[in-house]
C-alpha cells in the first residue's frame, strides 16, 4: 500500500471554507477504486493544523487520484486557504489495510 501523511496549516478565518473543501475532496476520494483510506485529523495543540492520512493500493491508484477532477479542484483552492506549504511523509507499507495493534486491546470481562 502507498501511504501518505500530509500536514496543512490553515489561514486564520478560513476554517469553514477549509472544511467545505476537504469534505468534498474526502467523499470523492473515498469513492475511488484504489483508495484504501483517507482520514482527517485536527491538531489538539494547534487549531489551524489539519493532517490527512491516505492509503492507496498502488502507484496507479494514487496517479488516478492526482489526475482526478476533484483533486485538481481542491488543489486549485488550496493557496487561498493555507498559511504555508503542506508537509508530507510518504512511502510504501507492506500491508494492504488495517491490522490489530500488537500488545493493545480492551480488557476482557
Amino acid at each position: 500500500m502507498l501511504f501518505s501523511v500530509i500536514k496543512f496549516t490553515v489561514r486564520p478565518g478560513q476554517g469553514a471554507a477549509w472544511l467545505s473543501l476537504i469534505e468534498d475532496l474526502t467523499q470523492a476520494t473515498r469513492a475511488e477504486p484504489g483508495n484504501v483510506l483517507v482520514e482527517w485529523f485536527k491538531s489538539v495543540t494547534d487549531p489551524q493544523q489539519y493532517t490527512v492520512v491516505e492509503g492507496y493500493t498502488d502507484s496507479e491508484a494514487i496517479g488516478a487520484h492526482m489526475d482526478s477532477e476533484h483533486f485538481r479542484a481542491a488543489t486549485a483552492g488550496l493557496p487561498d486557504l493555507i498559511a504555508g506549504t503542506p508537509e508530507i511523509i510518504s512511502g510504501h507499507v507492506e500491508q494492504d489495510g488495517w491490522g490489530p495493534m500488537p500488545g493493545a486491546g480492551p480488557h476482557r470481562p
